[in-house]
This record gives C-alpha cells, sequence and structure tokens, in this order.
C-alpha cells in the first residue's frame, strides 16, 4: 500500500491485539529508536470479532462492533494536538482527543469517513513534501508483512513530528509583547484553561491602559499650568487697572490711556469686571464719570452682546454688568427671561430689572406667569433690605392671577407693616386658593386687622383644619369681647384638642372677663373642661 495512512493503521492494530506494546510507548514517550522494529502482531483466533481491512484506505476497523480505535496516546497535549492534525488531514471531524488515565489520547469513533483523494494528495503536497518509498504490490497472503513495512516508516514520520515540536518548545522564538503558542509560560497558562488570545489581549489591555493614563496625566499637568498662568495674569491685569481706574476718577488719566486695553477681548473683560468691583462703593458725580468711561470705551455694547447669547451663563453675566452700570438698554431681554424655565436665570433678570427700575422696580411681578419661588422671594427681599430700595404698596399685587405673588405681597406686607391694606387683606381671605386665605388670616392676625373678624367668624364653618386653626389663632392675638360667645361655641362644640387649646387661650386673652368667663366654665357640669382650662390657666406653662 502506497498511502502514507498504512503507520497509523499498524499503531491501532497494535493497541487492539495487545494491552502494552511498543508502538504505544513510542506513542507516549515519543523518543524510541525503534521505529523500524514494530512487528506486525499475527492475527489472533480468539477475538471475538473479525479484524479485516475496509475500504476507507487503510484504516483497521472493525467491521462487526465498529468498536472506537485509538490512534495513541500522549502525556503532553501539544504532542496530542499535532498529531490529531495529521490524522485529521485524511479523516473528517470523527478523529477526537480524550484526556483519559493522564494519557491525551487520539481516538477514531466508529466508521471513519475519508476525505476525497484530490484533498488527500493536497494535504500531502504540503506536509510531506518528501518522496515516500514505494511499496510493490504484494500478494494477499504477504499483506501483513508490507504493512509493517509501510507503518514503520510511517512512525518515522510522526516521531518525527514529535521530535520537532519537543525542540521547538525547547528552543522558543523571542518576543517581547506577543507569544506564540510553543512558549512554555504560556503552557503553564493553558493548563489552567486560559488561552492565547486572552492573553494577549491582556497585555494590550494593560498596555493601552497604561499609555492612556499617561496622556492624560501629561494633559492634566498641562491644563494646570496654563490655569495658573491665567490666573497669575488676571491677578496682575486687575491691580493693574484698579490703579488706573482710581486715577481716572481722580483726574490723573484720561480716557485715552485705556484704549490699549480695550483693544483686547480678554483685557476688555478684565476691565469690566474691575469697573463693576469698584462702581459698588461709588456714588454721585464718581458714578457719573465712571458711567461715561464706560459707555466711551464701548464696553457696554459688550455687556449688550452677553445679555442677547443664547447661553444661559452669558446672559447672567451680561444681565449684571448692565444692571451694576445703570445700563436700560436691554431691559427687554430681561422681561423675556422672567419666565424661563431656567431658576437662576429668572433670579437674575429679577435682581437686574430692580436695580434698573427707577419709577416701580417691581414692575416685573406684574409680567410674572411662572411660580415665584420661596428662594426668589427671600433674595428679593435681602436686596431690598440690603440696597435700600423704595418699597411699594405691595396690596397692588394682592389680586394677581399668579398665586405665588399673592403670597410673596402678603409676606412683603407683613414684613414692612403695610397696615394700609386691611381691605385689601379681607378680600383676599375669600380668594379660592387655600393656602392663600391661611396666609391671609396669619397677616390679619399678625398686623391686629380686627376689621377682618366679622369676616374671619363668617368663613370659619366652611374652611379646612388649619385654616380653621389659623383663625382662632389671629383672634386670640386682637382680644375682642364680641368674638367671646364664637369661642365658647368652638370649645364647645369641637372635639379636636389643639382648637379646644386655642380657643381656650383667646378668651383668656381678653383679660378679666375672658377669666371669669374660663372659671365658670370649670365649674360646669354639662362638659368636663378642667383639664383644658387648667392646662392653660398653669402659669408654668404658658
Amino acid at each position: 500500500m502506497k498511502n502514507p495512512l498504512t503507520g497509523i493503521l499498524s499503531i491501532v492494530f497494535l493497541l487492539l491485539s495487545q494491552e502494552f506494546s511498543p508502538a504505544q510507548q513510542i506513542a507516549d514517550s515519543g523518543l524510541s529508536d525503534k521505529q523500524s522494529e514494530i512487528p506486525v502482531p499475527p492475527g489472533d483466533s480468539s477475538l471475538d470479532y473479525i479484524v479485516s481491512e475496509t475500504s476507507i484506505r487503510g484504516f483497521v476497523t472493525s467491521s462487526v462492533n465498529e468498536f472506537p480505535i485509538q490512534l495513541g496516546a500522549f502525556r503532553l497535549r501539544i504532542n496530542a494536538e499535532a498529531f490529531l492534525a495529521e490524522v485529521k488531514k485524511h479523516v473528517d471531524e470523527n478523529a477526537i482527543i480524550v484526556d483519559e488515565d493522564g494519557y491525551y489520547k487520539v481516538r477514531i469513533s466508529r466508521n471513519p469517513k475519508i476525505k476525497s483523494i484530490e484533498e488527500n494528495d493536497q494535504a500531502n503536497e504540503i506536509t510531506s513534501p518528501d518522496i515516500q518509498p514505494e511499496i510493490p504490490a504484494t500478494e494477499p497472503d504477504t499483506l501483513q508483512q508490507t504493512s509493517a513495512i509501510t507503518d514503520s516508516v510511517k512512525i518515522a514520520e510522526v516521531l518525527s513530528v514529535d521530535n520537532s515540536l519537543n525542540k521547538q518548545e525547547q528552543n522558543p522564538a523571542p518576543d517581547i509583547i506577543f507569544f506564540d503558542e510553543n512558549n512554555p509560560w504560556l503552557k503553564r497558562i493553558n493548563y489552567f484553561g486560559k488561552s492565547i488570545a486572552f492573553v494577549n489581549s491582556l497585555i494590550v489591555t494593560i498596555v493601552v491602559s497604561i499609555t492612556t493614563m499617561l496622556i492624560l496625566l501629561v494633559i492634566i499637568l498641562l491644563n494646570r499650568r496654563r490655569m495658573e498662568k491665567e490666573e497669575r495674569l488676571h491677578q496682575y491685569l486687575l491691580e493693574k487697572y484698579q490703579g488706573l481706574i482710581v486715577d481716572y476718577l481722580f483726574g490723573n488719566a484720561n480716557p485715552d490711556d485705556f484704549r490699549p486695553i480695550a483693544s483686547d477681548n480678554y483685557r476688555r473683560q478684565v476691565l469690566i469686571d474691575q469697573m463693576i468691583d469698584v462702581s459698588v462703593n461709588l456714588k454721585g458725580e464718581e458714578a457719573k464719570k465712571l458711567f461715561s468711561l464706560y459707555k466711551h470705551l464701548g464696553l457696554d455694547r459688550d455687556s449688550i452682546k452677553r445679555a442677547n447669547d443664547v447661553r444661559w451663563h452669558k446672559k447672567i453675566k451680561g444681565f449684571r454688568e448692565l444692571a451694576f452700570m445703570n445700563i436700560k438698554d436691554a431691559n427687554d431681554v430681561m422681561y423675556r427671561a422672567l419666565n424661563s424655565s431656567n431658576e437662576i436665570l429668572r433670579m437674575e433678570a429679577q435682581i437686574a430689572l430692580v436695580r434698573l427700575g427707577d419709577k416701580n422696580p417691581f414692575e416685573f411681578l406684574s409680567k410674572l406667569t411662572r411660580p415665584f419661588s420661596l428662594w426668589e422671594q427671600i433674595t428679593l427681599h435681602e436686596l431690598i433690605i440690603q440696597h435700600n430700595i423704595p418699597v411699594p404698596p405691595f396690596k397692588q399685587w394682592l389680586k394677581s392671577p399668579n398665586p405665588t405673588v399673592a403670597m410673596f405681597a402678603l409676606r412683603m406686607i407683613r414684613e414692612f407693616r403695610q397696615k394700609d391694606a386691611e381691605d385689601e387683606v379681607r378680600e383676599t381671605m375669600l380668594r379660592p386658593e387655600p393656602e392663600i386665605r391661611q396666609l391671609a388670616v396669619q397677616v390679619a392676625g399678625d398686623l391686629e386687622m380686627r376689621s377682618t373678624l366679622e369676616t374671619m367668624k363668617k368663613m370659619y364653618k366652611n374652611q379646612d383644619y388649619n385654616i380653621c386653626l389659623e383663625i382662632i389663632k389671629s383672634m386670640g392675638k386682637m382680644p375682642d369681647l364680641s368674638m367671646m360667645g364664637f369661642l365658647k361655641l368652638v370649645l364647645d362644640k369641637e372635639d379636636d384638642v389643639q382648637l379646644q387649646i386655642e380657643a381656650t387661650k383667646a378668651i383668656e386673652n381678653n383679660g378679666e372677663e375672658g377669666v371669669k368667663a374660663l372659671v365658670k366654665l370649670m365649674k360646669s357640669e354639662y362638659k368636663n373642661y378642667n383639664i383644658i382650662v387648667r392646662h392653660v390657666l398653669d402659669r408654668r406653662i404658658f
């Protein structure tokens, strides 16, 4: 037989006939020098199956039971994989590697299918360039002898492949970053189930991560250096421009001295910031002189441009500059920003309009459609106090369709004690919003608006608990003997302890008449008021 698979068939035949044969020793060790002395075992009549040569081009199989055939066993997996590759050049996927008893065994399961003659010949040309020795045809009675000779040749080829692989393991190709699969270190990695591709990807990931970290570090350092340089320049310019502005205000400099500064955008902005800082402490003629310089240098156009910018932070900066320099050319933009979804932008627009409003600085309250937040109200109140802004009559906004504006007006009426708004406050108690009604009752009590007592008395029975409680508290803040009967009724009809306590305190606030009424109630057998009245009259508590 001229087929190069004859050697493989010899090994299979030996494994079937003997438990431990020289051919198996060769497959296990890969280091035998007696390849050519492997005998072909004679037929054994004791076998319970018939071993015959089939049409699968030299493979020896069991034609009866179709047992799987073991072709070799190796201690190193890499040798088994090399041997398997040689086998798969001639058969299909039925050739496999089995890890068993500490060996890597190459087997063919059941009936193998050989590849086409063309594919087999092409594989032989690639993998076995040496010309195989031609074995003359023999008679059937000399078949075993011919097979033995061919098997010896094939075993030598397999052993040469194993020896070449071992030499490659001993002398791996040097590689710094990427390692080939024959590297001993990677063999140990593979022993734990890690692939060479995984190791290479891990190495690449580490290298890329370190490189990225170094690049980011360099960028951070350069950016930090740039910021420090800009900060030093900014501080230098502030000091220089401050001295120049002071000299101008005292007549030691003229506007033309600022021309070189105004030609650079960065320096123009630094000059604007410094002029705003100086304007905070200026009044009268000095403030007008600084304003004229601002206009002369065209810095107002820069502020108006920022006020019209689409970016909200630029708008805010423009609003502040215009407000401090008393420039009203961008008021329309500020009014449009009053109802912006950006709360910070709304607040800055409100502050700027208050600063720029000469006759009615709080006119913007009539144009607010969005909720006027409590934080905005506090900011506006502090602005009035700090800058001595004239306080308008806030009663004009009690009828505002914006409930938050009406509540702000009530708070300002109480804060600045505008008692002339008593009629408007009494009308506000009848508004449909419960939070406004409650605040109006509270303001009326704090300012002792007695004309609102009858209104409170009439609206009591139709109000929520919180409003009812606030009505009783307000009546206690402005004692009136005409309300004694109403308060006794509340004490008698209400089951809520807090309402009863507040009604008792309101009665007591009417002086001697109130105390006599409470003592009389303590003696009453109609309802037990002893605990509540004693609680209120206990001076250790109140």
